[in-house]
C-alpha cells in the first residue's frame, strides 16, 4: 500500500509513515517482554500444575495402599470372628 497515492500531500503522507514505522520499534520490544513474560507465566502455571498432579497421584495411591490394608484386616476380622469351629481360643489369642 502506497501512501503517496492515497494522499496528495507526498510530505505528510511521508511523516506519517516515519511515525508510524517509529511507533512500531518502540511497540517492538514491548511486545516482546510481554511474550517473554506471559511465556514464563505459561511454564511457572504448567510447573503448578504438574506440583498438583504429583500431589493428587501421592494421594490417591496413600488411599489405595489405606483401602487395600482396611480390606486385609476386614477379610482377618471376618475369618477369626465368623469361623467359630475352625479356630480354638489360642489361635484367636496369638492372631488378634
Amino acid at each position: 500500500m502506497d501512501i503517496t497515492k492515497e494522499n496528495k500531500n507526498t510530505k505528510q503522507a511521508r511523516e506519517i509513515q516515519k511515525m508510524v514505522i517509529q511507533l512500531m520499534q518502540l511497540w517492538i520490544p514491548t511486545l516482546e517482554d510481554e511474550l517473554h513474560g506471559q511465556k514464563s507465566a505459561l511454564k511457572s502455571r504448567a510447573m503448578k500444575l504438574m506440583g498438583l498432579w504429583i500431589t493428587r497421584l501421592e494421594f490417591d495411591n496413600a488411599e489405595d495402599r489405606l483401602r487395600k490394608e482396611i480390606f486385609e484386616w476386614e477379610r482377618e476380622n471376618t475369618v477369626l470372628n465368623d469361623v467359630e469351629d475352625q479356630y480354638d481360643w489360642g489361635f484367636k489369642q496369638e492372631h488378634v
